[in-house]
This record gives C-alpha cells, structure tokens and sequence, in this order.
C-alpha cells in the first residue's frame, strides 16, 4: 500500500474520498432546486430504470462495508456496547431528522426508516460479520446469500390478495412486507424506499464492500477490479429477470452498483496515491472525515427549506429568485443545488477545527 494512499493509524484517504463524494453527491441530489426540471441523471428513476443519482446511496453502503475491516482493531470486533451506541446513535438521529422535515405528535405519521437508519442496519451486519470472520469468503456467501434470498421473494412469492408475484410499484412482497412490518408513516404510502425487504439486498451491498476491502488487502487492486467488473457484468444479465430498481434494490441494480461504486475507490485510491491531486481531493477527504455531519446539516437545511412564509415554502420563494436569472431551468436546479450543499457544509470545517463534529 502507498504511504500516499493511507494516512494514521489505518486511514484510507482514496476511501474518505470516496465516502465524502458519495455524500455531498447525495446533498446534491436531494437539494435539487425543482425535481420536475432538473437533469434527468440527477433525479431518482420513478420506479425501473439507472440514473447517476440512483447510485450514490449504494455507493455510500459499500464505503460503509470497504471501511469496517479498516476500523477492526488487529482483527479483533470491536466492543459490542460501541458497536450499539454508534448504531442507537444512527437510529436515533435519523429519526429526528425525518420528524424535524415532517413535525407531528402523531406516532403513526412519523417516518421510522430512513437512510441513516439502513445505514445502522448496515453498519451492524457489517461489523459483527468483520469482527467474526477473516477474509474475504464468508461476507462474499452472505452478500450473495442475502441477494438470492431478496430475489427469490420478490420473484417467487405474492402478497396476500394478488394473483401472483410482481415487482409493480406498490405491489408485490417486498410491499407487502412494509405494510406489515414497518411502523409508521410509510414515505410513498403503499411502500418505503427505505423499507424491510429491500433492506435485506442493501446488507448484502454492504457486506460486498467487507469483502472487497479484504480481498484488497489479500490480492491488491487488480483482482479487486477484476471481481467489480464480474459482478457488474452479472448484474446487467440479471437485467431481463430482475429490473434495475433502487426502490426494491434488486440484485442487478446492488451489483451494477457495487460494481461501478469500487472502480470509482480505486481509481480514487490510485489518484491519491499519485500525490498529484492532493488539493483537488482536499474537499472529498475532509467531507469523507465528516460524512455524518454533513450529512446532519444538509438534511437539517432541508428541514429549513420546507417551512412555509405566506402559504409557500422558503424552498420555492428562493428557487423563484434564482429563476430570474433567466438560466435554463435543469442548470438553474443544478445552481441552487449546489449554492445549498455549500451552505450546508461551509460549517463544517469550522467545527472540525472545534472539535465538534457529530459522530457515531
């Protein structure tokens, strides 16, 4: 490994990289000025189909996965009380987060899941399966066993009062399983996407990176690349069974994901190694140092945004006033998207400095 590459006691800096693209990737998306006018490739497909936003969440669970071994002590798993305070941490903030966007006193409005809830989720498979097993074989068996067993309910069993299996929005077992087993208020009202069964394909996707970053460690990056460009292949010929579809998060869509989401480390690793970029990759180290807090206070703009003067949202008026410079309308949500990620993360630093950063 290059001295360049690594930074402390078992740091990645084309890792932060990675993780801090991912996240101000994802501010990005969500602070979009107008979705109905956005750029396409910045919006979330409807419901099947790829666009660039679809892969930025993937691509954080896999930097979740690829950094756990790192954070492994000689190997050793970590304390189980740390273990649950980072996750009860998660859970509790991202619930807050989705009440603050959505204030209500009734239990059965409150959105209970959400992203950094699956990211505990995640977090926690991930770990106790690091801590447990060395090497890369057995989270390899139980990614792959995780996404068969996704698919094969989603593909062999129908909900209760429909004809048969389907992976029509709204509909189907992975619906189902949300209806029934998710409290609260459900994002899309029939189904989450942040929801039970696709939850259960977004371990394995995480668990992908804990055998990634063990097989690096054992082969180097060019068996990696290798094993990413097998499993992107895989899931494109997935594609005529199991659609690409974040909502569901099929097993084409986690592979292609996972796929693209470890070329884009390495070729992050290698620019980092080449001491040649260090500048360029100065934001993406420092918001990848910080993920969560930036991602604290970009949702917590958002729950600014959305608050109403005068029967219209602080979002609208200001989006309104951007519109008068006459730009067309995908590069005018573009601006304001990227005018708010960098209201959003302008405190950042400062806190860093302070020592007040939110972790978990």
């Amino acid at each position: 490994m290059s001295e360049r590459a690594t930074a402390g006691a078992g740091r990645d800096l084309g890792l932060d990289a990675f993780r801090g693209l991912t996240v101000l990737l994802m501010a990005i998306v969500n602070l979009q000025g107008d979705g109905a006018v956005a750029f396409p490739w910045l919006v979330h497909a409807e419901w099947d189909g790829l666009t660039f936003a679809d892969l930025v969440f993937p691509w954080f669970l896999l930097a979740v996965g690829l950094s756990v071994p790192l954070a492994l002590r000689a190997g050793r798993p970590p304390a189980l009380s740390d273990v649950v305070r980072r996750v009860a941490v998660l859970l509790v903030i991202g619930v807050v987060l989705g009440w603050l966007i959505r204030p209500t006193l009734d239990p059965e409005q409150v959105r209970w899941v959400g992203v950094l809830q699956r990211i505990a989720v995640v977090y926690l498979v991930c770990v106790l399966v690091a801590g447990r097993f060395s090497g890369p074989l057995v989270p390899a068996l139980l990614a792959a066993l995780c996404l068969v067993v996704h698919s094969l309910a989603l593909l062999l069993v129908a909900a209760p009062a429909e004809p048969g299996p389907s992976l029509a929005m709204g509909q189907g077992f992975s619906a189902w399983v949300d209806q029934k087993v998710v409290p609260g208020r459900l994002h899309r009202g029939t189904w989450d996407p942040e929801g039970a069964w696709s939850t259960l394909s977004a371990i394995g996707t995480g668990l992908i990176g804990v055998a990634f970053a063990r097989l690096h460690a054992e082969r180097g990056g060019k068996a990696v690349a290798g094993v990413a460009v097998v499993l992107a292949g895989a899931g494109l010929a997935l594609m005529p069974v199991l659609p690409l579809n974040k909502a569901l998060w099929t097993a084409s869509y986690a592979l292609v994901a996972t796929g693209s989401g470890v070329a884009l480390w390495l070729g992050l690793r290698r620019i980092v190694a080449t001491g040649r970029a260090e500048r360029s990759l100065a934001l993406l180290v420092i918001a990848g140092q910080t993920a969560l807090t930036v991602f604290v206070a970009h949702m917590l703009l958002i729950a600014i945004l959305v608050r109403k003067v005068s029967g219209e949202t602080l979002w609208s008026i200001l989006f309104g006033g951007l519109q008068r410079l006459t730009l067309p309308d995908a590069v005018t949500s573009l601006v304001f998207a990227i005018i708010a990620t960098g209201i959003a993360l302008a405190p950042v630093p400062w806190l860093k400095r302070r020592g007040w950063l939110i972790r978990a």
